[in-house]
């Protein structure tokens, strides 16, 4: 299989928009785009060199048997990207479209799980906001890419490490306990009525505490519900498409009639 390089012509805003242009059209083809290197004039970037993502040669330290299709090769292909004065954005131009090896899955490019995972990242977070396994997730997003026509990508191990980071931020979100009520402490210790003050505020702390996880509970099984009946609609499109198209086929094969009998 021949695999064709982005076609040249048009012209993007930015220099990411560009590149994601061209890795929409390489996913296609069976391969991905990336920036080797850029060339400035002063602060300002204003033209890139773009490789084939197994372009680059690389020795592995390990003993096991590596994926084939997604091993650098050493490919030539070579592009640029520049921005000229008098031209109204970025502009691709192919130096050498022509690839030293077969087309790979989507599946078996970061390039491409990585491009995917920034559209369905926050479908990941709504899902891990209501419990769901990564098995679950992946599932879910599949059934719904399906039902639009498209192909999911990403795979379970990347919405495990999705959910990881998604998690830390949370943690990172949470305001730590409050150290105020220490502050007017004595230096000989704290007197019958700071104690009794501070009794109180860690008692108050922890009544706002538990409303807190009982409202996130709540809430949490709100968003799991609403999934469920989202997931289940998706089976419904998905399974009145199927029949649409089985019914579609039957009708063009015309009125079937008995065998004829001469006898009869």
């Amino acid at each position: 299989m021949s695999m064709l390089p982005p076609p040249c012509g048009d012209y993007y805003p930015t220099l990411d928009a560009l590149i994601a242009a061209a890795n929409k059209y390489a996913r296609e083809q069976g391969y991905a785009v990336i920036k080797s290197r850029t060339k400035k004039r002063g602060d300002q970037v204003f033209k890139a060199n773009l490789a084939c993502a197994r372009g680059a040669t690389r020795k592995s330290s390990g003993l096991g048997k590596r994926n084939s299709s997604t091993v650098k090769c050493g490919c030539l292909f070579e592009a640029n990207a520049v921005r000229k004065k008098d031209t109204p954005g970025w502009e691709l131009s192919i130096k050498n479209g022509e690839h030293n090896h077969g087309p790979s899955s989507p599946e078996d490019l970061v390039v491409h799980r990585r491009a995917e995972m920034k559209e369905v990242r926050e479908e990941i977070r709504k899902f891990a906001e209501a419990g769901r396994k990564p098995s679950e997730i992946h599932t879910s997003l599949k059934t719904a890419a399906e039902a639009q026509g498209k192909r999911l990508v990403v795979s379970q191990r990347d919405i495990k490490n999705a959910k990881r980071v998604i998690a830390r931020e949370a943690m990172q979100t949470i305001p730590s306990p409050s150290t105020s009520s220490n502050d007017n402490v004595p230096p000989n210790g704290p007197t019958e009525q700071t104690a009794g003050s501070t009794k109180e505020s860690n008692a108050l702390q922890l009544q706002l505490l538990e409303q807190r996880i009982a409202t996130q509970e709540a809430q949490l099984r709100e968003k799991d519900a609403l999934l469920r009946e989202k997931d289940a609609q998706l089976q419904i499109a998905r399974l009145e498409a199927e029949l649409s198209r089985r019914s579609t086929n039957s009708s063009d094969k015309g009125p079937q009639y008995p065998p004829y009998d001469p006898y009869g």
